[in-house]
């Protein structure tokens, strides 16, 4: 049986409210703009949706007109000016939600649930909603984790039973995209193989983030390659408190190098204070601390994947990828045009799996960017 990546499933307990006359209950793609159901046309200038928030108060709405919240008994109006989001910085939908959350305002982790219902009500180009659920990428140091995300972990072995801590040498550039970072590096201990573990964000019993634990991991040495009941070493030993993480790049100017650091915290606000500490303080987390942060050695690479359904298995993307992506890494021809005639995408609305429909004679949907949690298939 496939031991699935993903587990931080993202559970709705939000109402639509009315966006003018009911929609279709599909999602369409009208080029670059994914018209979510319920939505009867692209250019609609605003929606509204109700959601929980027993506590809520005035200060916790966010400033200007990207959106604006009225209080209705236990639950909140929210009501979205499609125009005023688009153009909203990196992570600003998230990182408005969060500071909701930590205000009390709304419940213990339905911060990013509000943000990710708000997304799909209104119609946007797929990209733009994964960049204001984003406030960062590698290529600019730091990476959020979140639903539907896992962790690939690739550690070397020595003969010599070397340490993964111990010094390296770097002789080559650090160069890289958005997704991930290539740093090349001469190796003063023989290497024997390498370890590939994989880990999951699995849901905390309490609804509130998630915990990390190692599904899969297996050992390459020469040309043979055999599983392992664990990893050598697990890198992401938290405090029990510790519900939401992001990828940190520390860079070392002394030797161009990069050290990844895990970075922990209760809250996706407390996460983002610690992040911002941490740039301003890079001797913050020199040593792993389960409070706060894990620093991973500098020989082992940590590298986060998107978690989709490709035909029925799961299939791990970089980042930040799309339907064609998915077609080349799930076993589909290298020109993924091919399965147009027969290729369905399915896209999570409210807890659900919803068909996106698209023009079949146009290879638009194959550029359609995925935020994670969407199936394909063609067969």
């Amino acid at each position: 049986m496939m031991r699935r990546c993903h587990g931080l499933a993202v559970v709705i307990l939000l109402l639509a409210a009315g966006c003018g006359v009911r929609g279709p209950q599909t999602w369409r793609l009208s080029t670059p703009v994914l018209i979510p159901p319920g939505v009867t046309v692209a250019a609609i200038p605003q929606v509204s949706l109700v959601a929980p928030a027993l506590n809520w108060r005035i200060p916790c709405a966010p400033p200007g007109d990207a959106v604006t919240i009225r209080k209705r008994g236990k639950r909140i109006q929210v009501t979205v000016s499609r125009d005023a989001l688009q153009k909203q910085s990196p992570g600003w939908l998230a990182n408005w939600t969060a500071a909701a959350e930590s205000q009390g305002c709304l419940a213990p982790g339905s911060g990013l649930e509000l943000a990710i219902r708000i997304l799909e009500s209104v119609p946007l180009d797929p990209a733009t909603a994964y960049r204001l659920l984003q406030s960062g990428n590698a290529a600019r140091g730091y990476t959020d984790l979140g639903p539907y995300t896992c962790l690939q972990v690739v550690t070397p072995i020595y003969r010599d039973a070397s340490d993964a801590d111990a010094p390296i040498t770097q002789i080559g550039p650090t160069t890289g995209t958005d997704q991930s970072l290539n740093v090349a590096v001469h190796m003063t201990n023989p290497q024997y193989g390498v370890e590939t573990s994989w880990y999951r964000f699995q849901p905390r019993a309490d609804h509130n983030g998630a915990t990390i634990v190692p599904i899969s991991a297996e050992r390459r040495f020469d040309r043979r390659t055999e599983p392992a009941d664990k990893p050598l070493m697990n890198y992401f030993r938290f405090a029990p408190d510790i519900a939401v993480y992001g990828l940190y790049y520390k860079a070392d100017l002394s030797d161009n190098g990069v050290t990844e650091v895990l970075v922990g915290a209760p809250t996706r606000a407390e996460l983002k204070r610690s992040i911002e500490r941490l740039r301003t303080d890079l001797s913050l987390c020199t040593q792993s601390d389960p409070e706060l942060c894990m620093v991973i050695p500098r020989r082992v690479a940590v590298n986060p994947f998107m978690v989709v359904t490709v035909n029925g298995a799961e299939v791990r993307l970089a980042l930040n990828g799309n339907v064609r992506s998915a077609v080349l890494q799930g076993g589909g021809p290298s020109h993924p045009e091919e399965v147009l005639p027969q290729l369905a995408v399915w896209k999570p609305y409210g807890g659900k799996l919803k068909p996106v429909e698209f023009d079949r004679s146009k290879p638009d949907i194959l550029r359609l960017t995925l935020l994670g949690g969407e199936a394909i298939s063609w067969k």
